[in-house]
Order: structure tokens, then sequence, then C-alpha cells
């Protein structure tokens, strides 16, 4: 079924690895990806009675089974986590590119967890993650920070690294 890879990307921000992981089947087929997979994974990675703002807090992006379909309003994606503001779950939805992106990459969910020491910039590709140092755009407005990064990963697709 388009949309289902049977793929997980685990990320750990702290020691900046990743790990790809194969669900059973039989969680993909109820969960069913988006929304679903995505509480479920909630559900099952973060500790109990974790705090909002802890390095454990695992934030998770999903898309569902017609990502990428010609099936209008298909292009979405969600974010979920345990909310800060209620201290529940929390779930915010977004369209446009990125869905499209996260979809191409191969991985029903993409987890991540932990706190990088430094600002990190993430690179998410069918092989899984790299970790790109961010410290010369941290601070730059929303725009700038779009041109630098735009800039930086122009050169390696040019390069072909």
């Amino acid at each position: 079924m388009k949309g289902v890879y049977g793929r997980i990307l685990r990320i750990d921000l702290t020691a900046q690895q990743f790990q790809i992981q194969v669900p059973d089947e039989h969680i993909l087929l109820s969960c069913l990806g988006g929304k679903g997979l995505a509480s479920y994974l909630l559900y099952e990675n973060n500790p109990a009675r974790v705090d909002p703002f802890s390095p454990d807090n695992t934030l998770i992006f999903s898309t569902g089974p017609i990502t990428r379909s010609s099936i209008w309003g298909s292009s979405r994606y969600g974010v979920y986590t345990k909310s800060p503001q209620t201290g529940i779950y929390s779930e915010s939805y977004a369209g446009g590119k990125v869905p499209e992106a996260v979809d191409a990459s191969g991985f029903d969910a993409i987890m991540i967890s932990g706190k990088s020491r430094t600002p990190v910039i993430l690179l998410i590709h069918p092989e899984g993650a790299e970790f790109h140092d961010a410290v010369h755009i941290w601070g730059m407005d929303t725009y700038e920070t779009e041109d630098a990064v735009n800039a930086l990963f122009s050169r390696q697709l040019l390069k072909g690294e």
C-alpha cells in the first residue's frame, strides 16, 4: 500500500545517532499510518509522567497512507508529542511540500528525542539521518535561515555529496 513503508526512523539528538526500526506488520495494519501510528508510538515510547520540556518527550512526525497520492488534500502531515500547555496529548497538522518530503524519505514516522548540545540541522533521507552543525545560522530570522540552509544543501547537491 502506498504510504506504508514499514520503517520508522528514530533520532537521538543527544547522541547524534539514528536507528531504523521495522515495526510488526499488525501495528501498521491496526494503526494505518498518520495519527493512529503516531499516537501508538507516543504511548509506547514516552516514559510515564514525562515532563513535556524533557529531552525524553518524543516528537513524532508522521504522514498517512494517501500522502503524495492524487487524492485532493492528501499533502498533509502531523506532529505529535506531549503538550507543554495541557500536559497531555498534542497534535498539529500542516500541508505544503513538507509532507511530500517526509513521505519521500521512505518512513512512516520520524521520532525525535534527546537534546543536542549545539544547534543542528537534521537531513533526513531513505538511509537515515545526517547531523549538520547549525551554529552559523543560529539567531538568523526565518528568511535568512531558509536562504542559508538552501545555499548549503544546494552546493552539496551540485557537488554530488
